[in-house]
């Protein structure tokens, strides 16, 4: 079972992207969150395979919220992707420190979330 954390504001968007992958894969359990602070408080609990976060939240943004929980990602080997759809260059800049952090087009195909969940069951069978 992969354990995935959508983090997202808009509801329409966090429900569309949770039916599409659950339209796709049998094998997922997803969480998900409204805002940062729900996110935050479902990592620290939880360990998550996969977190897609949107970066322009109200209460904090994804970036922040990576960096507040990097630690406890990074023990769960948490795979995280970050989505905006302005300022990439400056997101890139402020994550390049960060491991198993990619920085997506927030309009992005949406096949290109099948292909993130295949690469990590890709991963997981290498191993």
């Amino acid at each position: 079972m992969i354990k995935i954390l959508i983090v997202e504001d808009d509801f329409a968007v966090r429900d569309t992207l949770k039916d599409f992958i659950e339209f796709m894969y049998d094998n997922v359990e997803i969480s998900e969150a409204g805002n940062g602070g729900e996110a935050e408080k479902l990592v620290k609990s939880d360990r998550f395979n996969i977190m897609i976060t949107d970066q322009m939240m109200p209460d904090m943004k994804g970036s922040e919220l990576i960096a507040r929980n990097k630690q406890k990602l990074d023990e769960d080997g948490t795979w995280v992707y970050v989505y905006s759809g302005q300022m990439k260059e400056e997101l890139k800049e402020k994550l390049s420190g960060f491991t198993n952090v990619e920085i997506i087009d927030k309009f992005s195909n949406p096949l290109f979330f099948k292909e993130i969940i295949d690469k990590y069951m890709d991963s997981q069978s290498d191993t």
